[in-house]
């Protein structure tokens, strides 16, 4: 029985601005395992919310490009529908400013 429960491959996110694509997330490859903590750190403007963004298939316009494996499926390749069904149960997120997205 593997320990994986998400493991990102070779992901991209990629965002249009005027005739061309550029990277905000480029080539990261990570693994989660069970009982472990993930910190993601950096600049301002260094991808971290694109990443998670990303995973949580929030993006409307970006283009996602690798593999995101949460139990084995492929949530980057996941319809909308299907995703839905996972939020919540199997993954969540808490926004940057949590007052302004929560109902206290």
């Amino acid at each position: 029985m593997s320990n994986k429960l998400l493991e990102i491959k070779n992901l991209t996110t990629s965002f249009r601005i005027g005739d061309g694509y550029y990277a905000a997330v480029d080539d990261v490859t990570l693994t989660l395992n069970k009982n472990e903590v993930l910190g993601i750190v950096g600049e301002s403007g260094s991808g971290k919310s694109a990443l998670a963004f990303s995973v949580m298939g929030l993006h409307n316009r970006a283009k996602i490009e690798g593999e995101i494996l949460l139990k084995n499926n492929d949530l980057a390749k996941m319809p909308h529908s299907k995703l839905n069904k996972l939020r919540g149960d199997d993954l969540a997120m808490i926004f940057q400013d949590p007052l302004t997205a929560l109902n206290p």
